[in-house]
């Protein structure tokens, strides 16, 4: 009845679905067997400039998807702008890697948000999982890329491994801003120590 987009959808489907099994298996993983550890960060400022130099290492695969596209633009001759040209001249390849370079730059921005504001709330022990966040997010990147200049369905599980880790941290960043048990945090304001004097009017 649908002919071949129902397969299509079924493939994409399971490939999200296999993001969502293989992506808290290589953060387990990860957490629990790989041989570093989080530098002590005790202050919100150290862990935004900990998130940002880690986040560093996620815009490369934006930045080989911008060369790529540029080569591509030089190997067929597209130089003019896409403003001044029609949208039909434009090869499969050219917008195969344009599409890629907005839709990781978009990603990337909701990314660094939610991962910079969990910094701040979770413990020292779990800030291990800011770099393993960042592999996870680069690497469903780059499968998500090469699926989708080949073609190929199995771009599900690369937009799985990069879209899941964002709403993992939406959910826990809604639970630590809401909550009372983050003590410590950028929205966590502390009473004042002593009592301010009173303060005299102008008629003495």
């Amino acid at each position: 009845m649908c002919g071949g987009g129902c397969g299509d959808v079924l493939k994409l489907g399971l490939g999200i679905g296999a993001a969502a099994v293989l992506f808290p298996l290589l953060m387990w993983g990860g957490y629990a067997l790989l041989p570093f550890d989080a530098p002590p960060l005790d202050s919100a400022p150290l862990r935004l400039v900990y998130t940002l130099r880690c986040s560093f290492f996620a815009v490369i695969p934006i930045i080989l998807g911008v060369l790529v596209q540029g080569v591509a633009r030089l190997h067929h001759g597209a130089l003019t702008p896409l403003y001044e040209g029609k949208v039909g001249e434009e090869s499969r390849e050219m917008a195969v890697h344009r599409h890629y370079v907005v839709d990781s730059l978009s990603l990337f921005l909701l990314y660094f948000l939610q991962l910079a504001v969990m910094a701040t709330y979770i413990s020292q022990d779990l800030l291990k999982m800011v770099p393993l966040l960042t592999i996870v997010f680069s690497f469903g990147r780059l499968i998500y890329w090469v699926c989708v200049s080949l073609g190929s369905s199995v771009r599900g599980l690369g937009f799985g491994l990069s879209f899941l880790p964002i709403l993992v941290m939406l959910g826990a960043n809604l639970y630590f801003v809401c909550s009372s048990l983050s003590e410590g945090a950028v929205f966590d304001v502390a009473p004042p120590t002593t009592i301010p004097p009173p303060r005299q009017s102008w008629w003495g």
